[in-house]
């Protein structure tokens, strides 16, 4: 009787699953087929193609429904959303949910930036930018440097919090606060060789995969080993702390291990990112990059690889072209030495400023983030050159005459920035612009640092000059970086 009574149950899912496909498939949602939707339930990749359609749900406000050939006709070409994108949220935010769920129009569920030439993707500002969200495509090769480089995030994350605790100890440091410390410490470097050494040895049993650009992978293979010698020195410089002896001393010495670990981390991290871009424009799936990865976590600005899929759409859609784009960089000086100084958290709310500070500084639809480290670009697609480099001048004046305080006014610090500029020409390609751009930095840090240098690309033998600006009247001033 049980057996009956349970292939009868096993009969009515089966029977409500096959009526519920054949509905979904006849009101035009799911797979068009029956074939096609059984295809698809025995492909091993399913779970991927599940995930893509709820990152696509996330990012709009109703179901699209498939087009029959009946429906389909011409539609006009799209138009760009009016508005800003803090007014593009308020709309959603503050509208009923019933009523989005049964509009029918485009202005809020269609949001298609870059089929309009000269727009940014507004879209992504709504989409889940958080490590944890990163979906990974087991088959690409470049996989694996993205796991790392999530590993790498969460470590770097615990290290800014645990800095922040051992500087407030200092002066009345207890031993077993102390010792909690660095045992924190020594289980995070333990755990991360661990992580590091499960996702490298994937990587390292796929290097033929990367085909030519093997050499990439062996140079991050060579960096990995690096850094996970580093570790390996720190654990073994913690086991040999005597914290009793002397628990001011430990802290300091935790510090400088700390300093060292965040260093390799973000050597590491920056080479990682631009091998991603690499590979991924070697093998023609650019286009394919999720969106989660182009912003950075600390400033919310886009990240190496956003900064470098934007520059390749630009080219693709030969904006070079038809508008005057200039490229800066601007680079802190001797930031490392700041970082020791002040801390980590300290420094990351100030680059988190400076972020904010260059987005309101430009129009929106100028490309900012950060290129390497601390380093951070702006591309101008309107003022001009001329325009470009004396708003470039003004912010490393305005650095010069500013100072930034931190807990309650207690500390404070004060910063310089290096700034390269150079004019993008029409027939330029994005490898010759970048590598103008960083021999113009180079150029402006062997001088002397604290300086704006330009390179002018239309010159028969351009090369990197300093700009010799006025005073453009920056007043002292005073930042607050606990309320910013």
């Amino acid at each position: 009787m049980s057996f009956f009574l349970i292939f009868l149950i096993l009969l009515l899912i089966l029977t409500n699953t096959v009526v519920g496909l054949y509905l979904a498939i006849c009101l035009g949602y799911g797979p068009p087929t029956v074939r096609e939707a059984i295809d698809l339930l025995v492909d091993p990749q399913w779970q991927n193609t599940v995930e893509d359609w709820i990152a696509r749900l996330r990012s709009s406000i109703k179901f699209p429904k498939r087009q029959t050939e009946d429906d389909k006709e011409e539609k006009p070409d799209s138009v760009v959303p009016k508005g800003t994108v803090d007014d593009l949220i308020q709309q959603i935010t503050s509208a009923n949910l019933a009523d989005l769920l049964q509009d029918e129009s485009d202005d809020i569920s269609q949001i298609a930036p870059m089929q309009e030439l000269f727009d940014d993707d507004l879209a992504s500002i709504l989409m889940e930018r958080s490590t944890e969200a990163w979906l990974m495509n087991e088959k690409h090769v470049e996989t694996s440097i993205l796991k790392l480089n999530a590993v790498m995030m969460k470590s770097g994350r615990f290290a800014a919090e645990l800095d922040a605790r051992l500087r407030a100890m200092r002066g009345h440091a207890m031993v077993i606060d102390v010792k909690y410390c660095l045992n924190e410490l020594r289980d995070d470097c333990r755990n991360y060789l661990e992580a590091q050494s499960a996702v490298t040895a994937k990587m390292q049993k796929r290097l033929e995969e990367f085909g030519e650009l093997k050499y990439l992978a062996e140079e991050i293979d060579y960096a990995n080993m690096e850094q996970s010698a580093q570790i390996e020195t720190t654990i073994s410089n913690l086991d040999n702390l005597n914290v009793a002896a002397n628990p001011e001393e430990t802290i300091m010495r935790l510090l400088k291990e700390l300093t060292s670990l965040r260093v390799a981390r973000h050597r590491l991290r920056d080479m990682q990112e631009k091998a991603y871009i690499k590979i991924v424009l070697y093998e023609d799936r650019i286009d394919m990059v999720p969106q989660q990865l182009y912003f950075g976590e600390t400033t919310g600005l886009r990240s190496r690889i956003g900064l470098d899929v934007t520059i390749f759409e630009w080219w693709k859609q030969k904006r070079q072209e038809k508008r005057q784009i200039t490229f800066s960089l601007i680079d802190f000086v001797r930031f490392g030495e700041v970082n020791d100084e002040h801390g980590i958290l300290v420094c990351d709310k100030l680059i988190q400023y400076f972020g904010k500070a260059l987005e309101k500084a430009f129009d929106p639809l100028d490309l900012i983030g950060v290129y390497y480290g601390n380093c951070f670009m702006v591309a101008t697609t309107n003022i001009g050159p001329r325009k470009t480099i004396t708003e470039i001048e003004r912010i490393r004046q305005r650095c010069e005459k500013t100072t930034y305080q931190y807990n309650g006014g207690v500390g404070s610090l004060r910063l310089q920035v290096t700034c390269a500029v150079t004019e993008v020409l029409a027939t330029q390609t994005i490898e010759s612009v970048m590598k103008n751009l960083e021999t113009t930095l180079a150029a402006a840090k062997k001088a002397g640092r604290n300086r704006t240098f330009q390179l002018d690309a239309g010159q028969f033998s351009p090369m990197p000059e300093s700009i010799e600006a006025p005073n453009l009247g920056e007043k002292e001033r005073e930042i607050d970086l606990d309320t910013e």
